[in-house]
């Protein structure tokens, strides 16, 4: 018993054909571009939390340094990268880096406050704080702690 299977397309059918085709090949290069966006995305988003976390280890460094004695200039060098922190960090996180960085600005210029705050409340916010979000930000930072690496 033989079967013969005979296919007869006609010019609209190869047409339709070769339109199925090239949809399924444009599908599969936009979800190639979709997963290359995502990884560029991921890349600039590492890069401006770099910028602040490299902005925050300077401040720290200064603190650590100066303690008590923090000049207002160094610590004033932090406030954008403090505001900025909202863009690119989660909401706690970045609620402490703007704690850590008035407790920073309190401890500078005790004047600031007036004295409704004690110098002391100050240096222990920013202690408390310090190592906290450096822990945070370098989980974030680091390779191996994001599912997609870029």
């Amino acid at each position: 018993m033989e079967c013969i299977l005979e296919i007869k397309l006609g010019l609209s059918d190869a047409i339709a054909l070769g339109a199925l085709i090239l949809a399924g090949l444009s599908a599969l290069y936009a979800r190639w571009s979709l997963n290359e966006a995502k990884k560029a995305n991921k890349i600039s988003l590492l890069s401006y939390r770099k910028e602040v976390y490299d902005a925050f280890f300077e401040l720290k460094m200064h603190m650590i340094i100066k303690a008590e004695f923090a000049e207002l200039g160094e610590v004033s060098k932090f406030y954008y990268p403090s505001k900025n922190a909202k863009f690119y960090f989660s909401s706690a996180l970045a609620q402490d880096i703007e704690m850590y960085y008035e407790a920073c600005l309190g401890i500078a210029n005790p004047n600031r406050n007036y004295g409704r705050i004690p110098k002391e409340e100050y240096v222990e916010t920013e202690i408390r704080l310090s190592s906290k979000i450096d822990n945070d930000i370098t989980k974030l930072l680091h390779p191996y702690n994001n599912k997609d690496k870029p």
